[in-house]
């Protein structure tokens, strides 16, 4: 029988080399993994294979982002909020942490956020967490403060999502209904890089809607200081034009807004110069009993200049009006409030529209109709029709004596509601673009009548496009798709049995099965 060959003997020389080689690997592994590392943080990715792009941020605040990265001074964010027993605030803050985290990594560490608990701080509680973070705002349980050196913005959580809170998910935790954080984020932090605010110079002295204004049926002044002011970052300014005056230079953006007297000559002579050396203006108007006896000749005929004529005409469209409950003898009825419909048709390539689809829900309350005349648009401009009512709508005359469409004297749908004017005037010197927008409804934009159709979209869009932010208009709230599964007793009592009773009896037999076999053998 032959001897087994001896094993190989292990020198010194060769316990060294092997030794070294596995280091030289292990050198390898560590700068393969360095160099990823500093390669990702200068070459950030992130893929979103959410079905909503969930994570996905808009082309606006990717290049605002760009910028911030390029700043010497940095931006911080800090969220206060407070525990509540529902826990609706943990499962709505991941949502805000995540958003957060992806602007800390696109801006290269420019921004830097933090979640604080209020309740976690002690005693002092706000005051506490404020002092602790040297701010200087005037802030309470659920508000967020955006810092850039000694400027700060203060917003509340609640902006960021939406919650049912009469629907509560199988937790008993309310419905994030959607998202609108990084619309929110991102037009903040514009505010704070801006070295001056915008201007919007309303206009006074014409009965026009005021800005200070909290209790008026259109709430013009929540929606001025909560929104332009707070939020936006705008410096919402009053303007008187008197005879021969001009425009202000400082003024971004003039608004004419729900105005029930006339302008004289004058004035509009001012407005037009303003508009030839690239200003921008937004005018809103109203229909119905209140303007019936009450014309704007002069104003409707510099606007009919630029190849808009508003008429006097109220529009009513039923098939996209919503319903509300009218008390009746004997309770409550569902009836139809026929002064006030969605619109249902948008222009999709304007930046104002273009991300407007009928589902949209933006409201006209007492709108008046807009007759479109291209060929009396001055040369070098364009006309664009922004928004029209339904097929079935009309422009009724004899409002609200009246609330039929009479073939004979009525003017029939679909009716322009909303339009736009832009371009350089032919032979114009000035680089900068001329920019008018008109909306047939004041009342209805603001909302402040009807609250559960609060959605100024349609206005806030449009100051956006006339401050040239057309970047900020492409933040759509982020809706988030259900995705719980809720079983039945019937199903929880099947599921319990397969995977708590029968799945671990089965691998309990097996697993004795083999035991017992290989015993035996």
């Amino acid at each position: 029988m032959t001897a087994p060959a001896p094993a190989p003997h292990w020198g010194t020389k060769a316990r060294f080399g092997v030794a070294s080689a596995v280091g030289l690997q292990l050198l390898l592994l560590a700068g393969i993994i360095v160099a990823a590392n500093w390669i990702s943080t200068r070459r950030y990715r992130r893929w979103d294979w959410t079905d909503d792009v969930t994570y996905t941020l808009g082309d606006g605040t990717k290049q605002l982002l760009g910028k911030i990265s390029a700043e010497d001074k940095k931006y911080q964010i800090v969220a206060f909020y407070l525990p509540d027993e529902d826990g609706a605030w943990e499962s709505a803050l991941k949502r805000t942490q995540d958003l957060l985290e992806e602007y800390r990594t696109r801006s290269r560490d420019r921004i830097e956020w933090e979640i604080v608990s209020v309740a976690s701080v002690g005693g002092g509680g706000v005051q506490a967490a404020q002092k602790k973070h040297d701010l200087r705002s005037q802030i309470g349980a659920n508000d967020v403060v955006f810092k850039r050196g000694e400027t700060e913005r203060v917003v509340n959580l609640r902006e960021f999502f939406g919650q049912q809170w009469d629907d509560m998910g199988p937790r008993g935790v309310p419905k994030l209904t959607s998202f609108n954080g990084e619309a929110i984020v991102t037009s903040t932090l514009k505010v704070l890089s801006q070295d001056k605010p915008i201007v919007l110079a309303f206009t006074t002295g014409h009965e026009e809607v005021s800005t200070e204004d909290m209790q008026g049926p259109a709430e013009w002044g929540a929606f001025s200081n909560g929104l332009l002011r707070q939020r936006e970052g705008y410096s919402v300014r009053t303007l008187s034009l008197p005879p021969g005056a001009s425009v202000p230079q400082d003024a971004s953006v003039l608004v004419i807004a729900g105005p029930k007297r006339d302008f004289n000559e004058g004035e509009l002579t001012s407005v037009q110069v303003f508009l030839a050396r690239g200003g921008r203006l937004l005018v809103t108007l109203d229909s119905g009993p209140e303007m019936s006896d009450r014309p704007l000749p002069n104003l409707y005929k510099f606007l009919g200049g630029m190849g808009i004529t508003p008429q006097t005409l109220m529009v009513l469209d039923p098939d996209n009006s919503p319903e509300q409950l009218v008390q009746v003898p004997g309770g409550f009825q569902r009836k139809k409030d026929i002064g006030t419909f969605f619109l249902s048709g948008f222009d999709r390539k304007h930046p104002v529209t273009g991300k407007f689809d009928a589902d949209k829900n933006v409201a006209m309350l007492g709108a008046c109709a807009l007759f479109l005349e291209k060929d009396a648009v001055p040369e070098g401009l364009t006309l664009t029709e922004l928004a029209r009512c339904g097929s079935d709508g009309w422009g009724e005359k004899d409002y609200p004596r009246d609330q039929k469409m009479t073939p004979d004297r009525d003017e029939p749908g679909p009716l322009t509601v909303a339009a736009a004017v832009s371009g350089r005037l032919k032979g114009s010197t000035v680089e900068d673009e001329m920019r008018l927008v008109v909306i047939g409804d004041t009342t209805g934009q603001a909302n402040g009548i009807q609250k559960e159709l609060r959605s100024p979209d349609l206005v806030l869009n449009s100051i956006r496009w006339l401050a040239k932010q057309e970047y900020l208009i492409g933040v759509d709230p982020k809706v988030p798709e259900d995705r719980s599964l809720i079983l039945t007793p019937k199903q929880d009592d099947y599921v319990f049995r397969v995977c708590v009773i029968l799945l671990p009896s089965l691998a309990i037999a097996f697993g004795l099965t083999m035991f017992m076999t290989r015993r035996s053998a």
